[in-house]
């Protein structure tokens, strides 16, 4: 801030990008330093169409191109029709190399020096005419321009040439470019440089033709304007949002900021209902107004996310926008010194401050390729925006939170918008060789400085060859924690693509904290050698997903049939190369409505691999998928078909109402989360989460989920670290599964024990039931009936209440409860020793109690 607050003090004009934007860019250009070739005395009259037909491949033109002497030399104007096919122009041929194949032979195939390479800039503005002819220059009506002169001839002889037009006030010979001479004449009257430049030009003098034009006036020297750029005001490419973010950025970039958003208690306003903020950097424009821009740091990067996706999910018109911090990314590295605070280009004597940082998302040192090797790209820029100086700061003094600042010392407004597009197009090369060279590579460390491209082609022939190498300087003493052992800091990696991508875990098992090298050719070294991670943090750790169904569940129980509630299913072998996302999605619509479709993306590369999961909207119709997956003849299918289970997460994301009757989550997590502890030691984690769509997470540091289904996320430092962290979640599964399996038999025998037992309770009330009312002719008269006259029992009923064998009934339905009470006791001690224990206490504690309830009766 203290550093926009100066240059708001001492500026002229402070503008930022968007005012500086409004011309759109000019559509003149001015081409220098020409082939000797073109401009020989011989060829000097078809120059204006050679530098026409070259500038036409580009774009079409207002009209043919004006040839003048300048102050450099001759120099040619043209105007485009487009400003677009300007600025395309510029890009193409500056600093082009138009030297031919014999000069380049005759300098032993060197570098051009800065004079042999075709110039062309940005004409400014104001002199581009409206109306279709090329910029109007101011000429000096008293002066002419002449060239070539002999080589023996000094101001006397040029004198004496231009003496009979009129009186001569002065003469002055310069030398150009090209290796010629020419000389300046000023007359004393106007007249006589019209006539003198109208006999002159094209006279033929000692075997040359003698080109002469009116000079130009001297333009007189502009004011100076100060315009500014944030770095994240350059990005114009949609890669950049592509770019998967570290997964410790905390800050974003947002635009179109609301009026209400103008100070930073407005923007924590709007955004803190997304986590907690840190610090708001609003940027201002000239008059310390709001540009509706702003830097918003967050306490943790899942908040940030949040935030970022929630403002671009907004489809209102005008609605705000957010990036990553593009800053952020670019100034990943060890702090800075306090010498080290700006990089500058200013003329000479050059000052050049080299700023380190590869631990951003783009692998690469932004800013360095930026500014290109000592600054050369930076002057590039400058030269052909003709601006007067171009400079890059970092604000806050800090490369922990700083922010890219570039200011630009132009005449004009446009010549400041050639510099914001060169910049912007130079950061777009950047996400490029990010997306093309970095993304999917294998990364090498602790190669030494004798290594170059053919060195490391020879490590990895035994690997199949490599496409392509891109070697990148890294910060001084930089070490990630996933380079360790004996593999030592060279200040150098590289990112190499195998021909053969299968090869790639061949590769790294094969090099990683391996010496390398013959001794002769390639000096022997201890490498490091690991995958290029886009989940990663900036100390070199990495982000592992598995999902449960990916392990190899040995042991699942299968007796264990699916419930009404399972309506997902795990699929493999999806034909991906053959078959779209939708088109998958409309084959499983086939057997009923889908409600979601994920497929799984491979631990390292990130790229979707042949399986995932399937959810239908009812049950019934994953039965029928699942119907139609299974093959008939197990021992016939081949292994390569498309092929389905239940899915294992569905069921643990159900809790204790699956079909298991068994809470996994709660097993894996343990008491006060002691089983996610254990298997993060055992593996050698950092970080380890369980994440699913039911599953709610207090850890404000938590990774963004990977998908609804359950999946278990790691923090590693070492691949190797992955294969332990795989198997020791099948281990922990598989014990798991053995207690569920052992608890589902139980309740088995359970439930057939209780089936067994209420069978023969049945049997003894049907047997009971048939001796509970004794036939009619064993029971008493009706005492309405006369069927026996004069005879009355004197105890109606007494004698024949029961049939005459009731008795041994009764005592046969006494030995039939005795013989089921000795089977389910027997029952019991078959359940085992552990849940026999547990009930005979339960019995202890009921008759203790009784004892306890009836002492305290008696004393009572």
């Amino acid at each position: 801030r203290k550093t926009a607050n100066r240059l708001t003090r001492t500026c002229r004009e402070l503008q930022p990008m968007s005012a500086a934007s409004g011309g759109g860019g000019g559509k003149a250009v001015v081409a220098q330093n020409f082939p000797a070739s073109w401009v020989a005395a011989a060829a000097l009259e078809v120059l204006p169409q050679k530098v026409q037909s070259l500038l036409q491949r580009l774009g079409p033109l207002e009209g043919p191109p004006v040839v003048s002497q300048g102050p450099n030399g001759l120099q040619a104007l043209a105007c485009f029709q487009n400003a677009s096919d300007a600025r395309a122009a510029v890009q193409t041929l500056h600093g082009f190399d138009m030297r031919s194949a014999a000069e380049k032979q005759a300098a032993n195939n060197e570098a051009p020096k800065e004079n042999e390479c075709f110039s062309l800039r940005i004409a400014d503005e104001s002199g581009v005419a409206g109306s279709k002819t090329a910029r109007k220059r101011k000429l000096k009506a008293n002066g002419i321009f002449l060239w070539p002169l002999p080589q023996n001839w000094a101001e006397k002889d040029v004198e004496l040439l231009a003496s009979p037009y009129g009186t001569v006030l002065r003469t002055k010979v310069e030398g150009m470019a090209n290796g010629q001479k020419g000389v300046l004449i000023d007359f004393l009257k106007p007249s006589a440089a019209s006539a003198a430049q109208a006999a002159l030009n094209g006279l033929s003098l000692m075997g040359a033709t003698i080109r002469c034009v009116m000079q130009e006036e001297p333009q007189a020297a502009q004011p100076l304007m100060m315009y500014f750029s944030y770095l994240d005001e350059l990005v114009k490419s949609p890669i950049a949002q592509e770019v998967e973010p570290k997964l410790d950025d905390k800050e974003i970039f947002v635009t179109h900021l609301p009026p209400k958003a103008g100070t930073e208690d407005g923007v924590r306003f709007l955004l803190g209902s997304f986590g907690d903020i840190e610090e708001v950097f609003l940027l201002r424009d000239a008059q310390q107004r709001p540009s509706g821009k702003a830097f918003v740091l967050f306490k943790s990067h899942s908040e940030a996310r949040k935030a970022l996706e929630a403002i671009r999910g907004s489809s209102a018109d005008g609605a705000s926008k957010a990036f990553w911090s593009e800053s952020e990314r670019a100034l990943r590295g060890p702090p800075l010194s306090a010498s080290c605070v700006h990089l500058v280009w200013e003329p000479p004597p050059h000052v050049f401050f080299a700023i380190e940082g590869t631990r951003g998302a783009y692998g690469l040192n932004v800013l360095r390729h930026l500014q290109g090797q000592n600054g050369s790209k930076m002057q590039e820029i400058r030269k052909a925006a003709a601006a007067g100086s171009l400079q890059l700061e970092i604000l806050d003094d800090t490369s922990n939170n700083g922010h890219v600042l570039f200011v630009a010392s132009c005449g004009e407004a446009a010549q400041a918008e050639e510099c914001w597009r060169l910049l912007s197009a130079a950061l777009a090369c950047v996400h490029e060789t990010h997306a093309a060279e970095v993304r999917g590579s294998l990364v090498l460390r602790g190669f030494p400085a004798s290594w170059s491209e053919k060195g490391l082609k020879f490590v990895f022939a035994p690997f199949g060859g490599l496409t392509s190498v891109t070697i990148e300087e890294e910060e001084e003493n930089a070490q990630p924690i996933c380079v360790s052992g004996e593999v030592a800091p060279s200040g150098r990696l590289a990112y190499v693509k195998l021909r053969n991508s299968q090869a790639m875990d061949k590769a790294v098992a094969n090099l990683h904290q391996t010496k390398v090298g013959d001794g002769d050719l390639v000096e022997e070294c201890i490498v490091a050698c690991h995958r290029w991670h886009s989940k990663s943090w900036i100390d070199g750790s990495f982000q592992v997903s598995i999902f449960i169904d990916q392990l190899a569940l040995s042991r699942r129980p299968l007796e264990a049939g699916p419930g009404p509630e399972d309506r997902e299913l795990y699929v493999r072998n999806l034909p991906l190369h053959d078959m779209s996302r939708q088109q998958l999605q409309e084959y499983f619509e086939g057997f009923g409505e889908v409600d979601d479709l994920h497929l799984n993306a491979d631990a390292f590369s990130m790229e979707q691999v042949n399986e995932g999961y399937i959810r239908f909207k009812d049950h019934r119709d994953a039965v029928r998928c699942i119907e139609a997956l299974t093959p008939t003849d197990p021992d016939e299918a081949d292994p390569t078909d498309l092929a389905g289970s239940w899915s294992e997460s569905e069921r643990v994301l159900q809790r204790k109402t699956n079909c298991y009757r068994f809470n996994v989550v709660a097993e894996l997590v343990g008491a006060d989360g002691s089983g996610l502890e254990r298997i993060k030691a055992e593996a050698r984690l950092k970080g380890l989460w369980i994440l699913g769509e039911s599953l709610q997470l207090k850890d404000k540091t938590a990774p963004k989920a990977c998908g609804r289904q359950l999946h278990f996320v790691g923090r590693c430092t070492e691949e190797v670290n992955v294969r332990f962290f795989r198997d020791l979640l099948e281990r922990e599964l598989e014990v798991i599964h053995r207690k569920i399996a052992s608890r589902l038999e139980k309740r088995k025998q359970k439930e057939v024990g209780e089936k067994e037992g209420q069978s023969a309770v049945n049997g003894q009330e049907r047997m009971a039931g048939a001796w509970s009312q004794p036939p009619s002719f064993w029971g008493n008269p009706s005492p309405n009936t006369n069927n026996y006259d004069g005879y009355q029992a004197a105890s109606a009923g007494a004698a024949w209440s029961r049939p005459p064998d009731a008795e041994r009934s009764a005592e046969m339905e006494r030995k039939g409860q005795t013989r089921r009470h000795k089977r389910k006791d027997k029952s019991e001690k078959d359940r085992g020793h552990s849940e026999g224990k547990e009930k005979h206490s339960h019995s202890r504690r009921r008759r203790r109690r009784k004892e306890e309830a009836s002492n305290s009766a008696s004393n009572h």
